[in-house]
């Protein structure tokens, strides 16, 4: 509730607006009950036509103004609900660019899209309920209860025993739905997941011919969520004819007494006319109480798993005083830096030590899960160490202001990821103020100019999104030219070359020497023959550094080197 008030209050001239349309319309509302009462008893019980016009003058007047304060209640919900609606994902996805990887992978993709997606519409719902209901509904309860107990309290027995078995059925209500609520979202969110594997992996799932297999995965998922959303629903479904009847019963006991009374002479007929209508607005307001209290659950569970991201600690922060000077990065050192995932049982760095200067080229190399990629990870602080330190000129890096450390930075994964739009607006990811031909350059280095010359719009040729209309080379190219245009003082290669083919990759190599001389470069290699002519080359096995050294020096003097060289036919090659 915090959450939903915090935004509430944000708008307070729309909400004092709606406050004081409210006022209007209670009143219209209350007032035509009255008006109604003097036409029957005072106009038509005495046919006095001067009387009945009159009030039905003063019934037109009210009934316009009660119009036009719907018109504003209606105008202040969905307004202010539509900026709570923008203001809530804005902060989301504000929240969410300051995950690392660790909170991407806690939360989960497909959970983290439901929650800005389907929880946020959740609360807009009750957002537009609430807005008007919510002062709305109290007012003309309380005052529609004063005014019959004032005037005929001998009338308000059926009140008074509607009132306490309806509040006691919504308390039984909120508490069975507000499990069942919290269990749809969870299985919400696993039909997600299911869904985004299912379209992501398509090409493996038809290629092992697991479809049957994904179609009962997807239909048990979507069976369970199926099965808790019709429990959920049968009991709101179930709710609103015990309301009714309740309802019904209580007009039914007022028309009882009403009529005893009116022959007795105690009370009216216009006076029971307005009984039955403010008897009306109790019962009209407790069922939209009745409506607030079953949305309000579901609603309460979408505003806490919201709130889970938005009060959810990134691990990788800025630094309270941080280092924003401007000079290159000429050096990158390692201190005895090891490294363990959360979940993890052991280290997967332990004590690495290593150095990397200006116009080097640093190469790691070694098996599967060495740790090669998780040293890079360490440099754009994608995760921090956790002990020893890395440094960039002689400071560490946490130090450091985290958008001009990312900045300095030209990161190319593995696997390349281009955007939906344009070759052009995908290199200019990169920089910003970028020229076009400041693109042309980047895409000559990364061999990427062929392709796109041949392509009819040039740089202007749509990019579909993922990049799935390129191949995986195109993609990898593009990805390369994009972190060129940036000119970064230190570049990431991640296996950033293992989608070309050797003579791209050779042709690739020779064009970016020129301009990343100035710079740091990182490559994590697959294939040693594309790292041959590195200043080090770093071999890690189980996550420790074995040897550092020269290509020539390494196959003398390392054997797991040795063992990588033969098994991709270069110790051949080379003799």
């Amino acid at each position: 509730m915090k959450l939903i008030l915090k935004y509430l209050f944000k708008y307070k001239k729309l909400l004092i607006i709606n406050i004081l349309a409210v006022f209007l319309v209670a009143s219209a509302e209350l007032g035509i009950p009255f008006i109604v009462a003097n036409i029957i008893d005072k106009g038509i019980a005495k046919q006095d036509m001067n009387i009945i016009y009159t009030f039905l003058g003063f019934l037109v007047m009210v009934a316009i103004l009660g119009a036009i304060g719907n018109v504003v209640l209606n105008y202040c919900s969905s307004r202010t609900s539509s900026y709570i609606l923008r203001d809530l994902r804005n902060e989301l996805f504000s929240k969410i660019q300051t995950f690392s990887p660790a909170e991407m992978q806690e939360f989960g993709v497909s959970s983290i899209i439901s929650r800005t997606s389907t929880d946020v519409f959740q609360i807009l719902n009750f957002v537009s309920t609430f807005y008007r209901s919510a002062i709305l509904a109290p007012i003309m309860l309380i005052l529609s209860i004063i005014l019959i107990v004032i005037r005929a309290p001998q009338l308000s027995i059926g009140l008074f025993i509607v009132v306490p078995i309806i509040i006691i059925i919504l308390i039984f209500v909120v508490k069975i739905t507000d499990k069942l609520s919290e269990r749809q979202q969870k299985q919400l969110d696993k039909l997600n997941l299911v869904t985004r594997e299912n379209l992501t992996g398509v090409r493996v799932i038809r290629a092992f011919r697991k479809s049957k297999y994904e179609e009962q995965r997807f239909l048990d998922v979507n069976n369970d969520y199926t099965n808790t959303s019709i429990k959920l629903f049968r009991i709101m479904v179930s709710i609103e004819p015990v309301f009714y009847f309740l309802l019904n019963s209580s007009i039914l006991i007022l028309m009882f007494f009403g009529a005893k009374y009116i022959q007795i002479e105690k009370i009216s007929l216009g006076q029971l006319v307005e009984f039955l209508d403010y008897q009306f607005h109790v019962m009209f307001s407790i069922l939209t109480f009745a409506l607030l209290f079953m949305m309000f659950p579901r609603t309460m569970v979408s505003a806490r798993r919201i709130m889970q991201v938005l009060e959810k600690e990134p691990k990788i922060k800025n630094p309270d005083h941080p280092i924003t000077d401007q000079r290159p990065f000429e050096e990158i050192t390692f201190n005895n830096v090891s490294f363990q995932y959360p979940d993890a049982s052991e280290a997967i760095l332990k004590d690495i030590s290593f150095t990397a200067k200006k116009g080097e080229v640093i190469a790691l190399v070694g098996s599967t899960g060495s740790g090669k990629s998780t040293i890079i990870n360490l440099i754009p602080r994608l995760y921090d160490a956790t002990s020893g330190s890395v440094e960039i000129n002689g400071e560490d890096i946490t130090k450091y202001d985290l958008k001009l450390l990312r900045s300095k930075i030209g990161f190319i994964a593995q696997k390349a990821l281009l955007f939906k739009g344009t070759i052009e607006s995908n290199l200019r990811f990169g920089d910003d103020k970028a020229t076009e031909n400041d693109f042309l350059e980047a895409a000559k280095i990364a061999q990427a100019l062929e392709f796109i010359n041949q392509k009819p719009n040039k740089l202007k040729e749509p990019v579909s999104e993922l990049g799935t209309n390129l191949s995986g080379g195109q993609k990898q190219r593009l990805s390369i030219a994009r972190a060129i245009v940036k000119k970064p003082d230190i570049y990431v290669f991640d296996d950033s070359f293992s989608a070309l083919d050797y003579q791209t990759d050779l042709e690739l190599r020779k064009a970016l020497e020129e301009s990343i001389k100035e710079s740091i470069v990182f490559i994590v290699a697959q294939r040693l023959s594309s790292i041959t002519q590195a200043d080090k080359i770093i071999v890690m096995h189980q996550g420790e550094v074995v040897d550092i050294g020269k290509h020539d020096e390494l196959l003398k003097r390392s054997q797991i080197y040795k063992e990588i060289a033969i098994s991709q036919n270069l110790m051949e090659v080379e003799v």
